[in-house]
């Protein structure tokens, strides 16, 4: 049998998403798969902003090329980042169990969010979050800022902003819970469409790839993104827009809400939806449908 590989970036929190894919597909079969580090434009001009690259989905395109030129049979990806659309040749072949889906603040001093001071700054590259940070605290001032989640993390202990908002998942994922401040509930800050869910891409003509990837597979989380990413396509399909959308199973049902929320965080547009999980694609396409008939477009920012 030839030796499988795993593409991946060269992040700690890619690095570290690739090995426990690796570990698992050792413990199934008792082959160890090599990683293979792609290094994308994004991880090379690190003062550029995400939109210019195309959004965080410009990562994922480029590991994809490597993956059709048959660089590697396997690659690892937050699911968050993975585009909707225009991926032929790629299968999804697996979603494992879904980690933590909360965004969390970290901070100088361990400040919560109602203890950090008026007018202060807080960095995020993502419109989402920086959209419904302004609409729980519009006192703050919030810029961009760019960099894995150590570099982040750093730039907020030098004092380049008072507090960061990241994802539980990776700082779970990196054993860095204890740089968490605050948990903000999904109440107060819905999370992205696919938030704590990896995505496990095999090569469509590599049977050995998908049969190692496919026992990974939840059926609940798969239902929870899949119907969340209908919503997301319904809206532009842009994993950099101001959506949030999160679906959980409860005994066979699938619940699920979205909000969009203007980049001034002012106006806001909420709804929800509930089916079967094993309807989850239709689900969110009834959610997606009705957010857009709502006028959820015109809080959306205008393509440059």
């Amino acid at each position: 049998m030839t030796r499988l590989r795993i593409g991946t970036r060269g992040s700690a929190l890619a690095l570290a998403q690739s090995r426990w894919t690796a570990g698992e597909i050792r413990r199934l079969t008792g082959e160890e798969p090599e990683i293979v580090i792609v290094k994308t434009s994004g991880d090379r001009f690190q003062a550029q902003t995400l939109a210019s690259f195309g959004g965080a989905g410009a990562f994922t395109m480029e590991i994809d090329a490597e993956q059709r030129a048959g660089r590697f049979e396997i690659s690892v990806h937050s699911l968050k980042d993975l585009p909707t659309k225009g991926r032929e040749g790629l299968l999804l072949a697996a979603i494992p169990p879904r980690a933590p889906v909360e965004d969390c603040i970290v901070s100088l001093g361990m400040k919560t969010l109602a203890d950090l001071p008026h007018g202060a700054c807080v960095a995020s590259g993502s419109a989402r979050r920086t959209a419904q940070m302004l609409r729980l605290r519009p006192d703050l001032t919030l810029t961009g800022l760019r960099g894995n989640v150590d570099t982040r993390i750093r730039k907020v202990r030098e004092g380049q902003a008072a507090a960061t908002l990241l994802a539980r998942a990776g700082l779970t994922r990196l054993s860095l819970t204890h740089e968490i401040a605050e948990i903000l509930d999904v109440e107060r800050m819905v999370p992205a469409a696919g938030q704590g869910a990896l995505a496990l891409v095999a090569t469509e003509t590599s049977p050995a790839a998908i049969a190692a990837l496919s026992p990974l597979d939840d059926a609940a989380t798969r239902a929870e993104v899949v119907a969340e990413r209908e919503v997301l396509a319904a809206l532009g399909g842009g994993c950099h827009l101001p959506l949030g959308v999160l679906g959980r199973v409860v005994g066979g049902k699938l619940p699920l809400v979205a909000r969009v929320v203007s980049a001034d965080g002012k106006r806001m547009i909420e709804d929800g939806e509930q089916g079967d999980a094993g309807d989850a694609a239709a689900v969110g396409r009834r959610l997606g449908a009705r957010l857009v008939a709502r006028g959820a477009a015109d809080l959306l920012p205008r393509p440059v």
